[in-house]
């Protein structure tokens, strides 16, 4: 049930695909051709758990961030935006990642489950992430029943979906805990802000081989040009146009990883227009040209 893979297709927000569909969950094992690189900004309605299985890395959101080391974890609430940085340039970060939606706990929408543990969960805007830290007790309770969630799935005995239902409905007592106790004491909560960013970034992901102004954005948004430039700085410490580049270019890495084409066509397929333009700006963030950075690839397959 490992390596569950992410949707690379032109989506307005990430689409988990499950090896079993019916069972609403999947785990995602980093392989070794993605580790090194960013993962933009992005969100999916699924509720995410996992933990650094190598290096370190920064997970923000757009509300906090945090630094995880090796043995870390994260809990990751559904529909919040974030975005995944690896602290030192260049060195192999490895995750082992939970995805599940609330059907996988809930059993039905509008259950008893749904309505008294799951959606209260799920509408506590204040609790977008939640770090894992192995140096302290919950943490370290929480990260070992993640590891044995893991090897359930990886084993896929007898009895499997039961036990690993038992296990992250154990976790979810925790992660309920945490949202009650988020209720109080909090800043008020800009929701509306945050749905105008989701919008603008699913406009970039399903448009990001088109040219985009920021115009465009700000009237999926319904909200000025500068609206936009204000939401993207303050919420996401970025600008449209920077943001658009990151995702490019990891459409980029996609397609040098996975497909045959040439230099040219997946400048074109990206949005960058000309190859010399995306050549430059791929070597500016990775440090290799893009046919260097496939041969790279390419080594770590055989290897």
């Amino acid at each position: 049930m490992g390596n569950q893979k992410k949707n690379a297709d032109r989506k307005k927000k990430e689409t988990i695909i499950y090896r079993h569909q019916m069972l609403n969950y999947g785990l995602y094992l980093s392989q070794p051709e993605d580790a090194g690189g960013d993962i933009p900004w992005h969100w999916h309605d699924e509720f995410e758990i996992g933990y650094v299985a190598e290096g370190s890395i920064l997970y923000k959101t757009n509300h906090h961030e945090f630094i995880l080391n090796s043995g870390d974890g994260i809990f990751i609430n559904s529909g919040v935006p974030h975005y995944l940085h690896p602290v030192e340039e260049g060195r192999k970060v490895n995750l082992h990642t939970h995805f599940f939606d609330k059907l996988f706990l809930a059993g039905s929408p509008g259950s008893l489950f749904d309505i008294e543990y799951i959606t209260p969960v799920q509408e506590q805007k204040h609790l977008d992430a939640v770090p894992l830290y192995q140096n302290s007790a919950e943490g370290r309770r929480f990260l070992e029943k993640m590891q044995q969630a893991e090897m359930l799935c990886l084993k896929e005995e007898k009895f499997f979906e039961l036990r690993l239902r038992g296990l992250l409905s154990e976790l979810w007592e925790t992660i309920y805990t945490w949202a009650m106790e988020k209720k109080t004491g909090e800043k008020s909560y800009n929701s509306l802000e945050d749905e105008r960013i989701k919008k603008m970034l699913s406009y970039i992901q399903t448009h990001y081989d088109e040219k985009i102004t920021a115009n465009e954005l700000a009237e999926e948004a319904y909200i000025s040009e500068r609206e936009c430039y204000r939401l993207f700085r303050n919420s996401l410490g970025t600008t449209p146009t920077e943001f658009m580049i990151s995702l490019r270019l990891q459409k980029a890495q996609e397609l040098l990883r996975y497909t045959e084409k040439s230099i040219i066509e997946i400048a074109h397929e990206t949005g960058f227009g000309t190859s010399s333009y995306f050549c430059k700006l791929f070597k500016q963030k990775y440090h290799l040209t893009p046919n260097q950075y496939r041969k790279y690839q390419e080594h770590i397959k055989i290897s």
